[in-house]
C-alpha cells in the first residue's frame, strides 16, 4: 500500500530501502502533519551513526531537524549518537547500546505524547550490535512499519526486495512512501506504479 495521507497514519517505525532514502525528511513530513491535525507528537531516532560536533558533543543532524519539528530535546529523540558514518555495530565501539533501556525511552513517550515516529537507522537490514538487527528493535517496539522508498534508478527493485524482507521478519508492515530524491528522474510515476502493482 502506498501512503499518501501522512496525518491517518498512527505511531509507526520509518525504516527506508537504504541510507540517504530521506527517512528523516518524511519523518519531519509526517510530525509536521500530526501536529497540523491537533496531536502531541514526538520523534525518537534510537540510534543515529555519523554526527557533528556541537556545544562540546556529538550531535545527530538527523536528530536535529526532528526537534526542528517538535521542539523535544536531543537527548529524548536520540539517546544513542555515535561519530562515525558507519553501521551502529561498527560505530558503536564503546558496546553502549542497550535495548532495554531503548524500550523504557521509547515507553515513556507513549504515556506523554498522542502519536510517536520512530525512526530507524540506515536500512532494513542494519545490525545494531553483534548480536541484535533493526527488526530485533521493531519487534520490540511494536509499532506499524511504514518503509521509505527512494524513488530512482533502481528503485523497484530495492524496494520490493526491502518489502519482502519486512514481511517475512515481523507481521508489522503497514505499507510505504515514495520519496524522490531525484527531481529530474523522468520515470518516477512509472516506478511508483511498478512498485504499487508487484507489492
Amino acid at each position: 500500500m502506498l501512503i499518501t495521507e501522512f496525518d491517518q497514519l498512527p505511531s509507526c517505525f520509518i525504516t527506508a530501502t537504504d541510507t540517504d532514502a530521506g527517512k528523516t525528511f518524511v519523518s519531519a513530513e509526517i510530525l509536521t502533519a500530526w501536529k497540523q491535525a491537533g496531536f502531541t507528537v514526538g520523534a525518537y531516532k534510537p540510534v543515529a551513526s555519523g554526527a557533528i560536533w556541537q556545544k562540546d558533543q556529538w550531535v545527530s543532524e538527523d536528530a536535529l531537524a526532528l526537534a526542528a519539528v517538535t521542539g523535544q530535546p536531543l537527548d529524548e529523540i536520540n539517546p544513542y549518537t555515535f561519530e562515525a558514518p558507519a553501521s551502529p555495530h561498527i560505530a558503536d565501539t564503546g558496546g553502549v547500546f542497550d535495548l532495554q533501556d531503548c524500550l523504557r525511552r521509547f515507553g515513556d513517550m507513549l504515556n506523554r505524547y498522542d502519536r510517536v515516529l520512530v525512526e530507524g537507522v540506515g536500512g532494513w537490514c542494519v545490525p545494531l550490535s553483534q548480536e541484535l538487527m533493526l527488526k530485533d528493535l521493531v519487534l520490540a517496539i511494536n509499532l506499524p512499519v511504514v518503509m521509505i522508498a527512494r524513488i530512482g534508478l533502481g528503485c523497484i527493485n530495492h524496494s520490493l526486495l526491502t518489502i519482502d524482507r519486512i514481511r517475512q521478519d515481523t507481521h508489522l508492515y503497514h505499507g510505504w512512501i515514495a520519496n524522490q530524491i531525484d527531481p529530474g528522474f523522468i520515470d518516477a510515476r512509472a516506478n511508483i506504479q511498478a512498485i504499487i502493482d508487484r507489492s
